[in-house]
């Protein structure tokens, strides 16, 4: 005969669920700390947990560590707290250095014109500028400085005055042609061409009216222009005989003439016009001076409409025309 089975109640069950959870919660319990799992033992150490019950136990505890870390706010580590600390601080001389430099290159390249207005900001440095022909590199007071080594002048133009690049290519092939020797018929050819400037400026995009230019011509040495008689007696010699002499269709009128001496060279400027019955109106100021066996001829000229609005820029470019041994 059978026995009965025996009856088990819901509250029986419960109860002995409970209490086998407790069981295995005493002997068993995994935490975390600093993303490690870690295992506490109860009273009685546990039978050794298979390899798929502790690959589930370190899989929870990496679930609940990337919860934690994505829940908690973000503060700095210890460790870079530190290294913050131990950043050195700003050093003055490199910003003394960095500072420096930075305004050297500035200044080198003019940068925004800072170099022309530092050194254009009062007479005394305009001067000590223009002795040391900085005006070269950097216009001062808008102007720049033409200078040539190798036929020994130099004088200023206003800077948006430029350079005749057709004048300036003829003179290099001229002077790469000096390099050949020449035959006696070359040498008596060139000696008959008129002579031509070593130099012009003029504004950009003008007709060529307006213009600044060098001629230099060989003449005796010891030749002085005083055997011609002081400034005026050669200015009115130069007009009627040269540049408006009867019979060319041009009228010539002279202006002022002075002469001063500068470092034992003798200048002579003349200031005149000259009407042509073509129609053209035109203002002039030369420059005329001699060294060695050299004669050295400036002249600048604009259209007579145009002559009050440039009359103060001419005289500073015949003013500061000046001759040297050449060093080329």
């Amino acid at each position: 005969m059978t026995s009965p089975m025996p009856v088990t109640s819901p509250a029986m069950c419960r109860s002995s669920i409970d209490r086998g959870t407790e069981r295995h919660a005493r002997r068993v319990s995994v935490t975390t700390r600093d993303g490690v799992g870690t295992v506490k033992r109860g009273g009685r150490r546990p039978k050794a947990l298979s390899d798929d019950a502790e690959k589930e136990n370190a899989d929870d505890v990496a679930d609940a560590e990337t919860v934690r870390r994505a829940a908690a706010p973000s503060f700095p580590s210890a460790s870079t707290s530190a290294s913050a600390s131990n950043i050195a601080p700003v050093s003055p001389r490199r910003v003394f250095i960095g500072a420096t430099g930075a305004t050297a290159l500035a200044l080198g390249a003019n940068f925004l014109g800072a170099t022309s207005s530092l050194l254009s900001r009062d007479e005394a440095t305009r001067n000590f500028a223009r002795s040391n022909r900085l005006d070269v590199l950097y216009p001062v007071n808008g102007y720049t400085r033409c200078y040539s080594s190798s036929k020994g002048y130099e004088f200023i133009v206003p800077v948006n005055y430029l350079l005749d690049q057709t004048m300036a290519s003829r003179n290099a092939t001229r002077g790469a042609e000096s390099l050949d020797p020449l035959s006696a018929r070359e040498l008596e050819l060139r000696s008959r061409n008129v002579s031509e400037p070593d130099s012009a400026y003029g504004p950009m995009g003008s007709s060529g009216e307006e213009n600044v230019s060098v001629i230099t011509s060989a003449v005796p040495r010891g030749f002085d222009l005083v055997v011609f008689g002081g400034a005026g007696e050669q200015a009115e010699w130069l007009l009627n005989n040269v540049l408006a002499k009867p019979g060319s269709g041009k009228t010539g009128k002279l202006i002022g003439a002075s002469q001063r001496v500068i470092r034992g060279v003798t200048y002579y400027t003349f200031e005149y016009t000259i009407q042509s019955d073509q129609g053209w109106f035109r203002h002039n100021v030369a420059v005329f001076a001699t060294r060695g066996s050299t004669l050295y001829t400036f002249v600048a000229q604009i259209p007579e409409s145009r002559w009050l609005s440039m009359r103060d820029s001419f005289f500073a470019m015949a003013e500061s025309f000046r001759v040297f041994v050449p060093s080329g």
